[in-house]
């Protein structure tokens, strides 16, 4: 049984490149950047001050203060999680309230910085006894939606998905709800309120989904609407706009001459992650998964980030919580700058998702690897995606209307996906999610997802 040395030295180790390993002995490369944005004002010299990383692979930041995350083994016992945590004079702050044997932990006296908890994160994951653990890290996230031209909902027809062809077999069933992980969703625009997801518990405070980026306590956790708007508010950077847009592609209505979704007859459950372009804890975003994942069938994660062994450990769990143990199918976007597939996309238990043109031809931006399972249409050609946006007046990525011509990208990509597999579900809702991925990789063209192949082939299945 592997033991960590019980004294640790703070501020042993100096700033420069780090690795932050996980169970599976990888490595995430970290560049210390320190602390200099931080300002020692009102704190004790025996305070660290937050320690900011940045993930080498994608370039994204990281900071690490006071908090770590460790989930036990389930047969670990009691007395030995306290030896543990013991070593380190960690006390219990949180316990999970999704996974019963994970807990995030920290010094009372505040000992360890930011290159410390990375140092004792790698100790305890050699531990039998530890499944996870890694410095609770406030992280920067990459919502992924570059704009383009043009309104036609050529993505729905022939040249796209061939989703009028799949629905004379269904528009979706109304069991099936597909959650929207995003900077939130406008659920009062009236080509989305009546396919909102509401829980049937009366008791319940989550009545139409919940904000993971506020405290369980805060008034607003239990608002999953977009929340923040500055200048100017027709671009994703620093606005709330994204996930209404992802919501319309999966389920909005039609109503009028608005939107129609690739599953108008199914619902979406709203699961606010983000605000504007704000570094969001690790933590509230893997709960978040695990939460949607026990409410929904699918999961639409339209974003990129640093890889997170909490996030990992959330997509396996979702597996495990989702559909009674058939597991809530994960479609993540692939990322939208020309390299590798980004986390979590290329986690292996995650459907990757990356974006053809209308050209029928992979879009150049779209991130490329043996992880991509799917390709699904988006921007890039000469025409992007219609869809749904924010109805408060003056803002949005049309601030003068109910509707968008200018999105796109793999977050595109990935919500139109996640709408096939909900009709999927609707024919067949037992699939397993393994099974759902199967089916669309097995009817997509050279790649290029087919709902109607993917819709006609579960029928079969069901004969």
């Amino acid at each position: 049984m592997s033991r960590a040395r019980r004294s640790f030295d703070v501020g042993s180790r100096a700033a420069g490149a780090m690795d932050l390993l996980d169970k599976k002995g990888k490595r995430t490369a970290l560049t210390c950047l320190g602390s200099g944005i931080f300002s020692r004002a009102g704190r004790s010299q025996d305070d660290p001050l937050p320690v900011v990383f940045e993930e080498q692979a994608s370039g994204l930041l990281r900071v690490a203060h006071r908090e770590m995350v460790i989930r036990f083994e389930p047969a670990a016992p009691g007395r030995r999680r306290r030896a543990i945590l013991g070593w380190y004079d960690f006390e219990v702050l949180r316990r999970n309230a999704f996974i019963a044997d994970q807990v995030v932990v920290g010094h009372p006296g505040g000992k360890y910085a930011g290159e410390d908890l990375i140092e004792i994160a790698n100790r305890l994951i050699a531990l039998d006894e530890v499944e996870l653990a890694a410095p609770a890290f406030l992280s920067q996230y990459r919502r992924e939606a570059p704009p383009s031209i043009l309104p036609q909902e050529w993505h729905l027809g022939s040249s796209g998905l061939g989703v009028q062809a799949a629905w004379k077999v269904t528009t979706g069933d109304r069991g099936i709800v597909v959650a929207v992980l995003d900077d939130g969703v406008d659920v009062d625009h009236p080509a989305l309120t009546d396919n909102l997801w509401r829980n049937p518990d009366p008791s319940a405070r989550d009545r139409t989904g919940r904000d993971f980026f506020l405290p369980d306590d805060h008034p607003g956790h239990f608002d999953p609407r977009p929340k923040r708007f500055q200048f100017p508010f027709d671009r994703t950077k620093g606005n709330d706009l994204h996930g209404t847009a992802c919501a319309g592609l999966i389920a909005a209505g039609g109503i009028g001459y608005g939107s129609v979704g690739v599953a108008p007859g199914c619902r979406f459950l709203p699961v606010k992650i983000f605000l504007g372009d704000a570094l969001v804890p690790d933590e509230r975003v893997a709960d978040a998964i695990r939460y949607a994942a026990i409410h929904a069938d699918a999961l639409c994660c339209s974003w990129t980030g640093s890889a997170s062994p909490d996030v990992a450990l959330a997509l396996e769990d979702a597996g495990r919580l989702g559909r009674q143990g058939r597991g809530s199918a994960v479609f993540c976007a692939a990322g939208n700058d020309g390299g590798r597939v980004a986390f979590p996309a290329r986690d292996p238990h995650a459907i990757a998702v990356g974006a053809v043109t209308d050209q029928g031809e992979r879009a150049a931006y779209s991130n490329t690897g043996p992880e991509v399972a799917i390709l699904a249409p988006s921007s890039g050609g000469e025409r992007s995606i219609f869809t749904t946006d924010i109805s408060i007046p003056g803002r949005g990525y049309n601030p003068d209307g109910l509707y968008t011509n200018r999105f796109g990208g793999t977050s595109a990509a990935t919500a139109l996906a996640a709408g096939v597999g909900a009709l999927v579900l609707s024919v067949r809702p037992a699939l397993s999610r393994e099974e759902l991925a199967e089916i669309l990789k097995i009817t997509a063209d050279a790649g290029r997802l087919d709902a109607c192949r993917a819709v006609e082939e579960t029928l079969e299945q069901v004969k």
